[in-house]
């Protein structure tokens, strides 16, 4: 096994070290993710572990949490997989498309709840929303539904925009869903749109190179995660230092430094997903728990990155905004 991966394993084992339990059977959750893992929780995962605990489940106590990344290499995924499976997990936690694929492909037996995946059955995850019929469950959005009002988005905080570049992972399904939506809702408001498709952290520098030589009056970030997710600091600063606007479908983004976001509340949906561990936990069968989507769509407005660009926010879109960081 690589180094990288020997340290990854050892820093898994690490996260997920327990007291000792006697006889008591204890349940063990895995929790895989794309993106590297860090020894304070993101305020996402944060809000999956205040969930658990408000259905009664202290890690270290009663519950066993093993964590395994694959640092952001998809390559790898399968492989983390398959030592996660040799922890013996009675369900198996993860979020975006292409983790979950992965998960999917590694067992059909262990129970996979996912946490923030768009449109589980256009990736094939599951055969349905009300009818899994898989060992798939969780919480959904289907964030191309929303490309057409992130654009007008565009259009009102930015009047002057003629062109804006999409970018997106090419190895997710659901972002390229999400790309040809956003050109699409860009024709319509008589915007030239350019696609920017990454499929390494290298391509990403490439991208910032194009955007740097094009000049796009505005860059549109697509939902789904990969490598946006875990390059939200550079993507956003990247626009404020080259004084191009970021609207995305991240709230993440935008308290990054992103200008504007409309996006689910994704803390929200990762502290539901818990429920779904409960019921698993307790005899439910995924296939008879329907996928449940998000309802809370927030409008996030960086004031301070407006600021910052020379660009003035409407009134109109300051009343209807959830959020205005100052």
């Amino acid at each position: 096994m690589p180094d990288r991966r020997r340290r990854l394993l050892v820093l898994g084992g690490a996260l997920a070290a327990l007291p000792a339990f006697g006889q008591q059977k204890v349940p063990r959750i895995g929790y895989l993710l794309l993106a590297p893992i860090s020894d304070s929780p993101s305020r996402e995962r944060q809000a999956f572990l205040d969930g658990l605990r408000e259905l009664g489940y202290v890690p270290g106590r009663n519950v066993e949490l093993i964590y395994r990344s694959a640092e952001s290499e998809p390559e790898f995924l399968d492989e983390v997989c398959q030592d996660l499976l040799r922890q013996k997990v009675d369900v198996i936690v993860v979020s975006g498309a292409i983790a979950t694929l992965a998960a999917k492909r590694a067992t059909r037996s262990v129970p996979i709840v996912i946490q923030a995946v768009g449109d589980p059955v256009g990736i094939g995850a599951v055969r349905s929303l009300s009818r899994p019929e898989g060992n798939v469950t969780g919480i959904s959005f289907i964030s191309s539904e929303l490309a057409g009002k992130r654009v007008e988005l565009i259009r009102e905080l930015v009047p002057a925009a003629k062109q804006v570049a999409v970018l997106w992972d090419k190895r997710n399904a659901n972002a390229r869903a999400e790309a040809e939506a956003t050109q699409e809702a860009a024709r319509h408001l008589g915007l030239a749109s350019a696609p920017l498709a990454l499929g390494s952290d290298a391509e990403l520098r490439l991208a910032f190179e194009r955007l740097r030589s094009r000049r796009p009056h505005a860059l549109y970030v697509s939902f789904e995660g990969g490598l946006v997710a875990s390059n939200r600091s550079s993507i956003a600063q990247f626009g404020l230092s080259e004084r191009i606007p970021v609207v995305s479908g991240w709230s993440f983004l935008t308290e990054a430094g992103g200008l504007a976001s409309y996006a689910p509340d994704i803390p929200s949906m990762f502290r539901r997903s818990a429920s779904y561990v409960d019921r698993l936990l307790k005899g439910a069968r995924p296939a008879d728990l329907p996928i449940e989507q998000a309802s809370t769509i927030e409008l996030v407005v960086n004031a301070r990155s407006a600021r910052a660009l020379g660009l003035k926010i409407p009134p109109a879109i300051l009343a209807r905004a959830d959020r205005v960081i100052e």
